[in-house]
């Protein structure tokens, strides 16, 4: 059975350099609760993604195929495990979803990550108030995606500092324009 999940994102960043289009984060963290997802919060085990392929992965906005932003085979996005979690890069594209996609990312509209799956293996504990789920073994990723509703609140958003460095130069740049024209 898929299954999907949402997290923040830890350090994601807008990269300078490829005209800002490259992102980078980690869309699982090891070893955080979820929030109550129903009556249960779930952890990532750190040895969860052990002999995972991401071959295939996608990055997504919204869970949504038609809303592809990257993807392994394409060569747009690489994925990796380390003590964190799982983590990513990805080169956007110049069209109109991923643009969107980038300034909400910017401004903070958009402040989580999700991704799809299948366990292959669990475990599961009685809890008060909610029971505990613990993933041992995705069997299968297939999609991270980004999204404004993280399950997940342990990491944030975070632009790289010379993107919010130069999104302050030219927001006062366009003030002083508008000031001499108004003069």
């Amino acid at each position: 059975m898929q299954e999907v999940r949402s997290y923040s994102i830890s350090n994601i960043e807008i990269r300078d350099g490829t005209d800002g289009r490259t992102i980078t984060g980690y869309p699982v963290v090891f070893g955080k609760p979820s929030q109550d997802l129903g009556g249960f919060i779930e952890y990532v085990d750190k040895e969860a993604f052990k002999d995972v392929s991401f071959d295939n992965v996608y990055l997504l906005y919204g869970h949504e195929f038609n809303n592809v932003l990257a993807r392994v085979d394409a060569g747009t996005l690489s994925i990796g495990v380390d003590e964190t979690g799982v983590f990513f890069t990805a080169t956007l594209p110049n069209t109109t979803l991923a643009n969107d996609v980038l300034e909400n990312i910017r401004v903070g509209n958009i402040q989580g990550m999700s991704f799809g799956f299948t366990v292959a293996d669990d475990t599961w504990k009685s809890g008060d108030p909610v029971d505990v789920r613990t993933i041992l073994k995705i069997d299968e990723l297939f999609e991270i995606t980004l999204t404004p509703i993280p399950a997940y609140q342990d990491t944030k958003v975070a632009i790289a500092q010379r993107d919010k460095l130069q999104r302050s130069v030219e927001l006062e740049l366009i003030e002083l324009n508008a000031i001499e024209r108004d003069l």
